[in-house]
């Protein structure tokens, strides 16, 4: 572990560009362990039985000319060569919507960061200690690695209390209109369309960790790729990516299905989209780069502000656009594109065009609980008729078999726990287990979380 211990003042500055918060336990800190890497030095802290470094810039900032751009490598410039910059402070969140509470942001489209944890003590092993790399989830729309309920700390100290100790390293990536866009005119130097920037990030940062994971105590070669939600959709795109080969040897998928056909656009789709969002901003220029080029200099707050206002293009499938009518039509979103995402996932399943790695799949008994609770157009219905009419359909489940398995007569006439059985098996537990399924050349293995906490906290 090539780690250099700090006992005497150091020249250590804030890493440019990172405005976020503070560790949330950088004031217990009992050490400052200093990492050498090819980002720069960093220094961080150590707490309990684990060290931690947190905003370390993994890509180029994706700001100007780099905005929509595929992720590009970080370059140390001169000034960074010989200074030891801090890293307790997280990076800002990508740009999303504002919620309006303390849970989210600072925002900042420099928000190409990653945090790794990694045991106090020298791991045993010759070539380091497992890593696992953490994909967040958020629908692909919002999230942070930086959110508290991600926080390595807790997951990392008691792998070692288990004797089964671990590196992790989360990462933030580009979201929503700023990191799956795809534009005619947006093409990489071999002509080919740019989209799903969020997926290049990731494994920008995958590379990262392959290059530098040594520096931490890590072996290169024994590296999980772990997601849930859109972190698990994340996961399988990488599984059928040649692009992800060869940066990860494990995988595991919580909770995000990748097969379903209506789940991602193509990109007459994506162009389409395009188009409606420079309508709002008065960029419907027939010239695509003149476009482009206009859309570059709205500001990213007001991109994401106007999400909302983008018009679903007509073309878009049936399936697509009636989830629209129980919340889920989102504009921007995961691109089949022929190069990040070359096939369609189910294609790729079905053809065994997948990375061969030991995967482990599975979804949580009620998923949609939250959601059924909290989501305004996810209310559960309130009659048969409503259940029967709305609901079904939509969900597409118009089979008389599943109408009666999933009857709220069969969950004591409650509609709320029948409507909760049916889209948590439906989207998440069925999609698992044809996950599985498909994966018959690899160790794979499938669970079903059903263990249900005292609290959500």
């Amino acid at each position: 572990m090539f780690l250099i211990w700090l006992f005497y003042a150091l020249p250590v500055t804030i890493v440019s560009g990172s405005s976020g918060s503070l560790y949330l336990f950088a004031n217990e800190s009992v050490d400052s362990p200093v990492v050498a890497t090819t980002s720069g030095k960093f220094a961080g802290f150590t707490i309990r039985q684990t060290n931690v470094w947190v905003g370390i810039p993994y890509a180029a900032p994706p700001v100007g000319a780099l905005r929509w751009q595929k992720a590009q490598p970080y370059v140390v410039t001169d000034s960074q060569n010989d200074i030891i910059r801090n890293a307790t402070y997280y990076s800002p969140f990508c740009p999303q919507i504002d919620r309006g509470d303390n849970t989210s942001g600072p925002f900042n489209e420099d928000c190409l960061y990653l945090n790794v944890w990694s045991p106090r003590a020298p791991s045993s092993k010759p070539n380091g200690y497992p890593v696992m790399i953490w994909i967040h989830g958020g629908g692909f729309k919002e999230g942070s690695a930086t959110l508290v309920i991600y926080d390595g700390l807790s997951w990392t100290n008691a792998a070692i209390q288990e004797n089964n100790p671990f590196i992790m390293v989360s990462m933030n990536y580009r979201l929503n209109v700023m990191g799956f866009f795809a534009q005619s005119s947006l093409l990489d130097e071999n002509g080919q369309t740019i989209g799903n920037q969020g997926i290049t990030d990731q494994r920008m940062a995958m590379k990262w960790v392959r290059d530098n994971i040594a520096q931490f105590g890590g072996d290169k070669n024994y590296i999980t790729l772990m997601g849930e939600s859109a972190g698990s959709q994340s996961v399988c795109i990488h599984l059928i990516s040649p692009l992800s080969a060869g940066l990860f040897h494990a995988s595991i998928m919580q909770s995000g299905p990748c097969d379903a056909v209506n789940m991602l656009r193509d990109k007459s789709f994506a162009y389409s989209t395009a188009n409606n969002l420079a309508l709002l901003f008065g960029c419907n220029m027939t010239n695509s780069s003149q476009q482009l080029d206009c859309l570059r200099a709205v500001s990213s707050t007001r991109l994401v502000a106007a999400i909302g206002n983008v018009s679903i293009p007509l073309s878009t499938s049936l399936a697509f656009k009636d989830q629209e009518k129980i919340g889920e039509a989102f504009p921007f979103g995961l691109i089949v594109d022929g190069v990040e995402i070359p096939v369609h996932p189910l294609q790729a399943f079905l053809t065994g065009q997948v990375n061969q790695v030991p995967t482990l799949t599975g979804a949580n008994r009620d998923e949609l609980l939250l959601r059924a609770l909290y989501q305004e157009y996810f209310y559960p219905p309130t009659s048969t008729e409503d259940y029967l009419t709305r609901i079904l359909p939509i969900a597409g489940y118009n089979n008389r078999d599943i109408q009666t398995l999933y009857a709220p007569s069969q969950f004591n006439g409650n509609y709320s726990q029948a409507f909760v059985a049916l889209f948590s098996e439906g989207i998440f537990v069925c999609s698992a287990r044809r996950m599985a399924g498909y994966m018959t050349e690899q160790p794979t293995y499938l669970y079903t979380f059903t263990h249900a906490p005292e609290s959500f906290f």
